[in-house]
């Protein structure tokens, strides 16, 4: 049995669920009515019958629900009843280019309506955005009678966006819905990459290793050769991938091989290798200076270790730029999570980045987006406390610079008294025994230290798992004037000494199973619309100077005590320093300060000037924001909000003859 698109909708709704849904709730989120909500349930309790699984529960006055055993075997037939039938207009174009890039057979227009069963409309606009997406790689989409469509190009261009495509495809659909692919040949390649990925002790992501199979499965048949430079060939000849490589890819031909190897590298983005300086090298380390300043200027957010943080960029830069190159693009497989994670600081970046995006000498892609966020993310000064001693971890993070970076930030701010050791590889993690209190790791681990496993950006469940490992060590108490280090201390009162070792290990055991008894709550970000009321909306009409506009958009923050005088100036002085930086897109200015210069609370005041305001002959503004916030981090989600302003769809016209009611109702619509 087979589910329609309704009933599917409800499936996926009922599975991100972590508590019961009401029938009202369904009806309202699915835009359904009772009579269907009740019809698909029972459609859907036959699919599920179909495969032994039980059906859904129904709890009187609650609601809709699925346990935790439930959701995993749907999960697990999902994958399998996978289609491109349901597949949106973006994940069909994902479709195509991979479809297209090295097409099998000859595929036309009647192959496509076929294969995602739409209309003749939806493929000429399929292809049309095909072709746009393929042209900053210098391909292009061909057609001819004969042969139907497929795309043309360099073959390190075309291969590179294979790799991309793929990646993105390969979280909608399993390798084994892909038509074009031959999934017999895709485990055969992937489990070859699995074992090379065992003896270099695991320091590849499964994922990419996936993806690079299906690479493999598409183009190990066609007859390609690649123009490597001597100083490629030297650099990848001296690697233990491409050692790895010629034992368990015999069958490839030399050029797929070193291909290959250039791919595994990008995959464990840790181990770079050797990259000549060159006239770029300048060029690329002041790019990295002047993004660690835009962002200072914009945010007002204190950076720790920020010499760190731009040479961190800088060799991060190095690598894009290698890759580039080379025509490779390096997807970054935590895209998503960083971007519902850290999304307001991934949206100021994104913002920065593209303000200066002909300094960069590569594709600005989201994926470079997401690795200069998680390097920023990294850097954020935090404050520590003095009164307890600290707890010491040690990261195993194989998967690049920026990701333990941010995994070693993420850490460390759970709670003000850890200290992260060192991030490490696995075959280094026996110079810390006795040198740590437990480690985290985004792999499995053979060691007797305690461990326990993470994702790479943590989730809530992640977070309690270590919140959990340090209450077993943190000293935070006291008993019988007794100083006692974390709960072991209290049962090796309780408990044998020659049962205390079996004791500890059980316990960590059990966090290594993903269970937790502490558990840690995610604080809510106030947004521009719980904070911008109609008192801190200025509107005139008048003709006025950039320093006059700062102290009247400022007034309402002065009169509720939000700001003193003191950080009203301290703006004016930033902007004679440094210039029009406050100045966005779209006739938009932030002014704010350091909260040290006066910052009470956080709060935001608009002035919006009919007459346009100057600060010099070639930029004029009609809207001012001023930003307050006592904490450098409470405001980057206010800031994000504020940016949104400055889309070029965002037709902000109609708001300078617009009244207070009109204005507050566009706010409130901007953020729901």
């Amino acid at each position: 049995m087979k589910l329609e698109k309704s009933q599917k909708d409800l499936l996926y709704l009922l599975l991100k669920q972590e508590e019961e849904i009401s029938l009202t709730k369904i009806q309202s989120e699915l835009h359904i009515s009772r009579r269907t909500v009740y019809y698909n349930v029972n459609k859907l309790n036959e699919f599920l019958f179909g495969f032994g699984i039980d059906p859904v529960n129904n709890r009187r006055g609650e609601g809709y629900y699925l346990t935790e055993e439930q959701k995993k075997v749907i999960r697990e037939v999902i994958e399998i009843e996978q289609s491109v039938y349901n597949l949106t207009p973006d994940e069909r174009v994902q479709y195509l280019v991979c479809w297209l890039m090295y097409p099998k057979e000859k595929v036309f227009i009647e192959d496509i309506i076929a294969a995602f069963d739409i209309s003749r409309n939806s493929v000429f606009n399929d292809l049309k955005v095909v072709k746009s997406a393929i042209e900053k790689y210098d391909l292009s989409l061909e057609f001819d009678l004969k042969n139907g469509y497929s795309i043309a190009g360099q073959v390190f261009g075309k291969r590179a966006l294979l790799l991309y495509y793929l990646k993105m495809l390969l979280k909608k659909l399993s390798y084994k819905s892909i038509d074009f692919l031959n999934a017999i040949e895709v485990e055969d390649f992937y489990a070859r990459l699995q074992r090379i990925s065992v003896n270099m002790r695991n320091e590849y992501d499964d994922f990419n290793l996936l993806a690079i199979a299906c690479v493999l499965n598409i183009v190990h048949f066609v007859d390609e050769r690649f123009d490597f430079s001597i100083l490629e060939l030297r650099d990848l000849e001296k690697t233990d991938e491409l050692r790895m490589i010629d034992q368990y890819f015999e069958d490839l031909n030399v050029h797929e091989r070193l291909y290959l190897t250039i791919h595994l590298l990008g995959s464990k983005a840790s181990s770079v290798i050797h990259i000549e300086s060159g006239q770029k090298d300048i060029q690329l380390f002041e790019l990295a200076q002047h993004l660690v300043e835009l962002f200072e200027r914009q945010t007002l957010v204190e950076l720790s270790e920020k010499n760190e943080l731009v040479n961190s960029l800088y060799m991060h830069f190095k690598l894009s730029m290698y890759y580039y190159q080379l025509s490779i693009q390096i997807s970054n497989i935590l895209l998503e999570a960083v971007k519902v994670n850290y999304e307001s600081l991934y949206q100021l970046i994104k913002s920065i980045c593209e303000s200066i995006q002909d300094e960069f000498p590569f594709i600005l892609t989201d994926s470079e987006v997401s690795y200069i966020t998680m390097h920023f993310g990294g850097h954020q000064r935090k404050m520590r406390s003095k009164y307890y001693a600290p707890i010491r971890v040690l990261i195993v993070c194989p998967s690049g610079i920026s990701t333990s970076t941010l995994l070693r930030k993420e850490v460390e701010d759970l709670y003000a008294n850890v200290s992260v050791v060192a991030a490490t590889t696995a075959n280094n993690i026996y110079q810390y025994d006795g040198k740590v209190d437990f480690i985290v790791s985004t792999i499995d681990l053979d060691t007797n230290i305690p461990w326990i496993k993470v994702n790479a950006i943590l989730e809530k469940e992640d977070k309690s798992k270590i919140a959990s490992m340090i209450s077993m060590n943190v000293e935070t108490y006291q008993l019988n004037g007794e100083n006692l280090n974390g709960l072991f201390s209290v049962l090796r009162k309780y408990v044998d000494e020659e049962q205390m070792e079996n004791l500890r290990r059980d316990i960590y055991e059990y966090f290594r199973n993903g269970h937790f008894v502490v558990e840690t709550k995610e604080n809510d970000q106030l947004r521009l619309g719980d904070i911008l009321t109609e008192e801190n909306i200025v509107q005139i009409n008048k003709n006025i100077t950039w320093q006059e506009a700062i102290n009247i958009a400022s007034e309402p923050l002065l009169i509720t005590k939000s700001i003193t005088p003191e950080y009203v100036q301290a703006m004016i002085d930033l902007v004679e320093e440094h210039g029009a930086y406050i100045v966005l897109k779209n006739k938009i200015a932030i002014a704010h300060a350091k909260p040290e210069e006066g910052a009470n609370r956080l709060n935001v005041s608009l002035l919006i000037n009919r007459k346009k305001i100057c600060f010099d002959e070639n930029i004029g503004i009609h809207y001012l924001f001023i930003l307050s916030s006592p904490n450098p981090r409470s405001h980057l989600q206010i800031l994000k909000d504020i940016s949104y302003w400055t889309n070029e769809e965002v037709n902000l016209k109609i708001l300078l003859n617009s009244n207070i009611d009109e204005l507050m109702n566009f706010i409130k619509k901007m953020y729901q």
